[in-house]
């Protein structure tokens, strides 16, 4: 038999203060081996229509807490709801190397700029009617 090849999934990922948003894009993930501690991700799972294998590790450029981080798997996606170890600045970059991974990029439907306001966020949202 041949040796298994594993791709790495298109990964999104917008960030807050407190917390950063990421979205794995899996269809019909199966059997996810998920491990989140304070300094990385492991994600490891079968999914798509041919149930190819994938995976990738990811050194967040800041520390994590795990405990209080949430992660939701749906048919289309796998979702993250991780909280940082420390409120503050925004982080330059969410990965710890310098040069960033092919298939990680920015999420610009749940991207915010720090010094955007929730009261601006607020008020559009009224104007539009949302």
């Amino acid at each position: 038999m041949g040796e298994v090849k594993t791709l790495s999934p298109s990964t999104r990922w917008a960030q807050r203060k407190d917390r950063v948003f990421l979205t794995i894009e899996v269809e019909d993930c199966q059997t996810p081996e998920i491990k989140l501690d304070s300094q990385a991700l492991h994600f490891s799972a079968k999914g798509g229509k041919e149930q190819k294998m994938y995976s990738f590790d990811l050194e967040f450029y800041g520390q994590v807490i795990p405990e209080k981080s949430k992660q939701r798997i749906t048919a289309r996606e796998v979702t993250f709801n991780i909280m940082k170890k420390e409120e503050g600045p925004y982080w330059p970059r969410l990965h710890k190397e310098g040069k960033k991974p092919s298939f990680l990029h920015t999420d610009f439907s749940k991207w915010k700029d720090e010094d955007d306001s929730e009261g601006k966020t607020m008020e559009w949202m009224t104007i539009l009617k949302l």
